[in-house]
């Protein structure tokens, strides 16, 4: 009787490990490894003259190779600065 108690829990807990394998394969991790990395983030600046510059950050996405402008902006004496491109806290697709 004593043995086959033994047999009896050996047998619940092969089905429960089964059970939870099945359920933990269940998860489908195909489309997280085609976008790890896909984009690419660049900054860059130059000076223009002794009181102007330009400064910029570019992001490229790897899987199309297309590359967009996410920020640009020319500054000169103070105050006297403007954004020509913001494109921060767009997605990728909604950037001209």
């Amino acid at each position: 009787m004593k043995f086959t108690k033994h047999i009896q829990y050996a047998i619940i807990g092969a089905a429960s490990a089964f059970i939870l394998i099945m359920l933990g394969g269940a998860v489908n991790y195909s489309n997280s490894s085609l976008n790890f990395g896909r984009y690419q983030l660049s900054s860059w600046s130059t000076r223009l003259s002794v009181n102007g510059g330009v400064v910029g950050a570019f992001v490229m996405d790897t899987v199309s190779g297309e590359t967009k402008t996410v920020y640009l902006r020319t500054y000169g004496n103070i105050g006297k600065g403007k954004v020509v491109k913001n494109n921060l806290k767009k997605t990728f697709s909604a950037m001209k």
